[in-house]
C-alpha cells in the first residue's frame, strides 16, 4: 500500500507539471497573437512610411487607368509575316523591324523582332517617359519648372542645343528639344534634374522601367543614346521599342511634343535662340504619322519608331539598321501602307476561305447588307443508313 501511494503521488506531481506547462504555453501564445495597439498618430506615421516606398510608387504607375485594355499584355505573332517581304525588297537591307496593330496586339510583320541592337537616340523615348511620369507623380514639378543648366550637361556632344551652364530653362523647353531636335545635352539635363543630380540612378530607373514594360533584350547605359565612355551602347529590340512607344501613347504631353514639326527654342531675343526641326521627316508627309523618334549612330544604322493612326486604327512600326535616313523613311511608309492592307485582309471574315467559298461568302454578306432575301443553297438529303440486322 505504501508503494502504491508513493507511485500515485509521483504520477500526480507529473500530471500537475504537465498541466502547468500547457497553461503557460497557451496564455503566452494568446499574448503573441494579439496585435499591438497603435494610437492614431502612430497609425498615420506607419501609413505615410508605407506610401513612400518605391514599391508603392511602382504600383501606382501600374494601376493607372488606360483606355487601352491590352496595354502590358503580350503581342500575338499568329498571323505575322516574318522575314523579308517580296513585295517590299527594302526589308532585306535592315537588321530588324516590326509592325503591330495596337488595337488588337496583332503583329502584322516582323524581322528579328527580339534581337537586341544599338538603338541610338531612340533611347530618349525612355527618358521622356520617365520625365512625363515624374510630372504626373510629383506635385512640385510642372512644365514651367525652372532648371539650372549644369556643366556636365553642357559637355554632352552630338546632336545638341548648346546648353550653357550660365542659363536657366524650363523643364518643358528642355523636353521639347529632346523630342523634336533629339538634343543629347537636353536629355542628360532632364535625367539629371528629374533624379536630383543622380544620372546613374536615372539609368537604373530606365532599366527597371524596361523590365516592367516587358521589353526583351534591353539595356540602357545613358539617357541620350550615344556610346558610353567605356564603349557600350544602349540596346533594345524592335518589339521592345514598340512596347515603349505603346506606353508613350498614354502620355498626350509627350505625343504632342513628338508631333511638332518646327518650333523655336529659347526666347526670340535671348542669346542662343534657334529654330528646331523634327528629325522625323515622316510627319506631315506620310498619312496618319504622329510620332515618334528617330536614331542614328554608326553602330545602330538609321533607326525609327513610328506611331500612325488611319481610319481609327493605331499602328506602331519600328525599323532598325537602315543604311540611310531616306531609305529608312521610304521603307516605313511602304510598310505602313502594306500593314493597313494586311490588317484589312485579316479582319475580313472570308479571309481563310478558298476562292469559291470566298466569292459565295462575299455575295451573301453584300446581300445581307442590302437587306435582301438570301437564297440558301440546295442540299441533297443524305440517304438514311440501313438498319443492321
Amino acid at each position: 500500500m505504501k508503494i502504491s501511494k508513493t507511485i500515485l503521488l509521483i504520477l500526480a506531481v507529473i500530471a500537475g507539471i504537465h498541466i502547468a506547462g500547457i497553461g503557460i504555453f497557451y496564455f503566452n501564445g494568446k499574448k503573441e497573437q494579439a496585435p499591438p495597439k497603435l494610437d492614431k498618430a502612430s497609425a498615420g506615421d506607419a501609413d505615410s512610411k508605407a506610401s513612400k516606398t518605391p514599391e508603392s510608387q511602382t504600383t501606382n504607375q501600374q494601376t493607372k487607368k488606360s483606355q487601352n485594355p491590352l496595354l502590358g499584355t503580350h503581342y500575338s505573332y499568329r498571323d505575322a509575316i516574318r522575314g523579308n517581304l517580296k513585295t517590299i525588297p527594302e526589308t532585306s537591307i535592315i537588321r530588324a523591324g516590326i509592325v503591330v496593330n495596337i488595337d488588337n496586339h496583332q503583329v502584322l510583320w516582323a524581322k528579328e523582332p527580339r534581337e537586341g541592337y544599338p538603338i541610338a537616340s531612340m533611347t530618349k523615348m525612355m527618358t521622356l517617359l520617365l520625365a512625363s511620369e515624374a510630372l504626373e507623380n510629383k506635385p512640385d514639378l510642372s512644365f514651367d519648372t525652372q532648371v539650372k543648366i549644369s556643366l556636365a550637361a553642357s559637355k554632352i556632344g552630338g546632336s545638341q542645343v548648346w546648353l550653357d551652364p550660365r542659363e536657366t530653362l524650363s523643364l518643358g523647353e528642355l523636353m521639347k528639344s529632346v523630342a523634336v531636335k533629339s538634343a543629347n545635352d537636353s536629355a542628360y539635363q532632364v535625367a539629371e534634374f528629374i533624379n536630383d543630380g543622380d544620372v546613374d540612378g536615372f539609368i537604373g530607373m530606365m532599366n527597371r522601367r524596361a523590365r516592367n514594360l516587358l521589353m526583351p533584350n534591353t539595356a540602357f547605359v545613358n539617357p541620350h543614346g550615344l556610346k558610353s565612355k567605356d564603349g557600350r551602347n544602349s540596346i533594345s529590340c524592335a518589339e521592345g521599342m514598340a512596347r515603349l512607344a505603346e506606353q508613350l501613347l498614354e502620355h498626350p504631353l509627350i505625343m504632342n511634343l513628338c508631333a511638332i514639326q518646327k518650333t523655336g527654342f529659347r526666347d526670340k531675343n535671348a542669346r542662343g535662340h534657334m529654330i528646331l526641326y523634327n528629325t522625323n521627316r515622316l510627319l506631315g508627309k506620310c498619312p496618319g504619322v504622329d510620332g515618334l523618334k528617330t536614331g542614328f549612330i554608326q553602330e545602330s544604322g538609321f533607326c525609327i519608331t513610328v506611331t500612325c493612326l488611319r481610319g481609327g486604327k493605331r499602328m506602331i512600326a519600328v525599323v532598325m539598321g537602315s543604311p540611310s535616313s531616306a531609305r529608312r523613311n521610304a521603307l516605313v511608309a511602304d510598310l505602313l501602307d502594306w500593314s493597313y492592307r494586311r490588317d484589312a485582309e485579316l479582319n475580313d471574315p472570308t479571309y481563310h476561305l478558298d476562292r469559291e467559298s470566298k466569292s459565295f461568302g462575299s455575295q451573301i454578306l453584300k446581300e445581307v447588307k442590302q437587306k435582301k432575301t438570301v437564297p440558301m443553297p440546295k442540299v441533297n438529303p443524305i440517304p438514311s443508313a440501313r438498319k443492321q440486322k
